[in-house]
């Protein structure tokens, strides 16, 4: 067993700062999604536009991120932070006005080139302030965010959107992520400056040297078949469990608040037998509860909503198993010089695969005339084998943390 050490109050107070930046960041990422059946219909979408609006924020935060790595250790972390979260704010702002869908591809553009950077500077505090024999436990904590933007920000934000405007939902969004703002610029108090520690090059050549190393592309890889299985996943999920499964609009806050509850419950007890029985371990045993959960679930006929909300209450077990392990694991790998610029060089290749992922689900699956999702079967065996692959991937990034 590995030995734990209790959390001070300072460290306390900085998870709770981060996790509520990171509530909003989550709740508007996972908020698209959710609309996608009322978008579809609002703004007369068809999937493949719906899934260019979706694909937006991430290509443009892997962009973002990228040229942000050249300069993520070069600064302190926490006005770089606060930077690009206020960046994050106006383009909740731009999404809340935006009337068309040219309009909302571009407001879901500059949302995603500011927070799509945000936890990536999140995780490089975190590993800068918190021990490896700590980092499980409170990226468990902080997966808690998920959890409760889905048990309390996105029903909320649903029942808006379905009782008076989905433009309003962002509004709702954005007034959270103002007294997010202020609360995160009160408690987390700046770090030693960073910049010291890469005088030596210019951006281009610490984001280059951070690139070069073979190593980070095994992280890199990794976290990119997590992220794309769980975005071809998720892009169409809520117009599936209405026009396939036999669900109503106002059921979906139901099943996002027992996704939410089974993260908010499940995270912190992964973290901690994660620290306790090693990542891999943990991640394993959460890859085959997802893999057998997600191919039960696109297969699935028309069901009642408790049937529906089983199946997510695994799949996210299986998800926030491997969520919390491979951050917590692939935090031991950088070395402190240049962690900013892989956290942010990580951050940007997520954020292109789970555009590219967004935009092939709008390809994949086709909106049949009576509203019907084809293709799901699809779309769950695609998942399947990318879950396959980040087992192999999370195997080897475990082999160089052990021979390090």
């Amino acid at each position: 067993m590995k030995e734990n050490t209790a959390f001070t109050n300072h460290q306390v107070a900085i998870i709770i700062g981060l996790a509520c930046l990171l509530f909003t960041v989550v709740l508007d990422y996972m908020l698209l999604p959710a609309l996608s059946s009322t978008l579809l219909t609002a703004l007369d979408l068809s999937t493949e536009e719906f899934g260019l609006i979706a694909s937006a924020y991430a290509i443009s935060a892997g962009i973002s991120a990228f040229v942000a790595s050249g300069y993520a250790d070069r600064f302190g972390r926490k006005p770089f932070l606060l930077f690009f979260y206020a960046g994050f704010l106006l383009g909740l702002l731009l999404c809340a006005l935006a009337p068309s869908f040219e309009l909302l591809l571009a407001a879901r553009t500059i949302t995603g080139a500011f927070g799509g950077v945000v936890a990536s500077i999140t995780y490089a505090l975190v590993t800068d302030m918190f021990p490896l024999q700590q980092r499980a436990r409170v990226m468990g904590w902080l997966q808690s965010a998920f959890a409760t933007s889905l048990v309390l920000g996105l029903p909320l934000a649903l029942y808006i959107s379905a009782t008076f405007s989905w433009q309003l939902s962002y509004w709702l969004v954005l007034s959270i992520g103002g007294l997010a703002l202020v609360m995160v610029n009160m408690i987390i108090k700046p770090q030693s400056d960073q910049s010291s520690k890469t005088t030596m090059t210019t951006p281009w050549e610490h984001a280059y040297q951070t690139i070069a190393q073979w190593k980070y592309w095994t992280v890199f890889t990794n976290n990119t078949l997590i992220v794309g299985g769980d975005i071809i996943l998720m892009t169409f999920n809520a117009t599936y469990m209405i026009n396939n499964l036999g669900l109503t609009e106002e059921q979906l806050p139901f099943v996002y608040g027992a996704m939410g509850l089974t993260s908010m419950i499940s995270s912190p007890i992964l973290g901690k037998l994660a620290d306790r029985y090693g990542s891999l371990l943990v991640f394993i045993v959460g890859t085959l509860i997802a893999m057998v959960s997600v191919v039960a679930y696109a297969n699935v006929p028309v069901s009642p909503m408790w049937i529906v909300i089983a199946l997510h209450i695994f799949i996210f077990i299986g998800i926030n198993a491997r969520m919390v392990t491979s951050v917590s694991l692939a935090t031991a790998i950088p070395g402190s010089k240049d962690r900013g610029s892989f956290m942010a060089i990580d951050a940007s290749v997520q954020q292109l695969a789970g555009g590219l992922a967004a935009a092939a689900a709008g390809f994949i699956v086709i909106q049949a005339t009576d509203g019907h999702i084809l293709n799901f079967p699809q779309i769950g065996w695609i998942v399947v084998s990318l879950m396959c692959l980040s087992a192999f991937m999370m195997y080897r990034i475990n082999l160089l943390v052990n021979t390090a």
